[in-house]
């Protein structure tokens, strides 16, 4: 069962998506909302260094962390769940793009995002997804296209 209510957030119409299942994974994101891996995004925290930075990952890719350290110079890991909770405020498995804490970061983007008209990605709690226009994401994050995923 789902619950669809549009939306007004950072100045976008989305559509929110809850659910009454966890949608906190790629696949269950797909499961809940019927819609492909290719078509969902990952919002990820980044440790880079001592910096942090934000990796908008398609559903269907990994990060080369090998590549996209050596592409950024410095080493890249993903961030412990309590820097996420630190940095973003919420939980992994809850953490969106449309969030102010995101923007004040450097944000990476996987550029095979840009094959889909829109995106679900995560709507800031574990049942929560945001339906989102591909272009209006790009607008709002201003991402840096890097191409170290697989």
């Amino acid at each position: 069962m789902v619950e669809v209510r549009r939306e007004n957030i950072m100045g976008l119409t989305v559509d929110i998506l809850e659910f009454n299942h966890g949608v906190e994974t790629v696949e269950s994101a797909s499961r809940e909302s019927g819609e492909p891996a290719t078509k969902i995004v990952k919002t990820l925290l980044l440790k880079v260094d001592d910096e942090y930075l934000v990796a908008i990952v398609r559903g269907d890719k990994a990060i080369n962390f090998d590549k996209l350290s050596m592409l950024l110079g410095k080493h890249a890991a993903m961030a412990k769940a309590r820097e996420v909770r630190q940095v973003l405020g919420v939980d992994v498995g809850a953490v969106t793009p449309l969030s102010n804490k995101v923007l004040s970061l450097r944000v990476i983007m996987n550029p095979s995002v840009l094959e889909n008209e829109y995106v679900l990605c995560g709507g800031g709690s574990r049942n929560t997804l945001i339906k989102i226009n591909t272009r209006d994401l790009v607008d709002l994050l201003k991402p840096e296209f890097i191409d170290a995923f697989e």
